[in-house]
């Protein structure tokens, strides 16, 4: 039996979630830098940062299980032989059942680790915006597939849980980080102004 796919929730690199969106907050100094002149002079620091917030949350994954596809294919599955002495394998007839699943959202945060995470996460396969859940099995053994398939799909709200939670925090927290750059933009914007009147622009 072989389970479709790499972990979820999981890198190599171990780089989780808490880091990319670390690395988001980190970014919004150069999207405040990148804002027009104007959003300063007719908007308040306020509006601002709520601009910034709505325009650079996170949006978790929303996963459509109702609309999961079943799929079942004829393939070769290799078995260790039982008569052998030396443990080759021989190739005997198999399934590959899946189950094919709609989702919205970013693809990568398919692989970054959630808080808390799990040890043993589940394994999918993403192409696209599908999720692909399955395993290979010699034919007598197909219950076991659809067993494997039923509890790995169970498995994933708790961590889409995990990651909305982690993405509500940081979402909220956007404005707030933002307003530290917007008050020093505005700041540099208002010496710049002041040094034009002295030159006498």
């Amino acid at each position: 039996m072989a389970a479709l796919g790499d972990l979820l929730f999981y890198r190599r690199d171990q780089v989780g979630l808490d880091d990319a969106l670390r690395h988001e907050v980190e970014l919004l100094r150069s999207k405040v830098d990148a804002l027009p002149d104007k959003f300063f002079s007719e908007r308040s620091d306020e509006e601002i940062a709520a601009h910034i917030a709505q325009e650079h949350a996170v949006q978790p994954l929303i996963v459509d299980f109702e609309s999961a596809t079943p799929s079942v294919q004829e393939t070769q599955v290799e078995v260790r032989d039982r008569y052998s002495h030396d443990h080759s394998s021989v190739r005997v007839p198999g399934l590959l059942a899946k189950k094919s699943i709609p989702f919205k959202g970013d693809p990568g945060l398919w692989r970054l680790r959630t808080n808390p995470y799990n040890m043993n996460p589940p394994r999918g396969e993403i192409r696209g915006h599908t999720l692909i859940i399955g395993m290979t099995v010699p034919a007598q053994q197909a219950d076991a597939a659809a067993a494997y398939i039923a509890q790995t799909i169970a498995e994933i709200p708790e961590y889409l849980q995990r990651q909305e939670a982690q993405i509500a925090k940081h979402n909220a927290s956007l404005a707030m980080h933002a307003m530290q750059w917007i008050r020093l933009r505005r700041q540099r914007l208002g010496s710049a102004s002041d040094l034009l009147k002295k030159l006498g622009g």
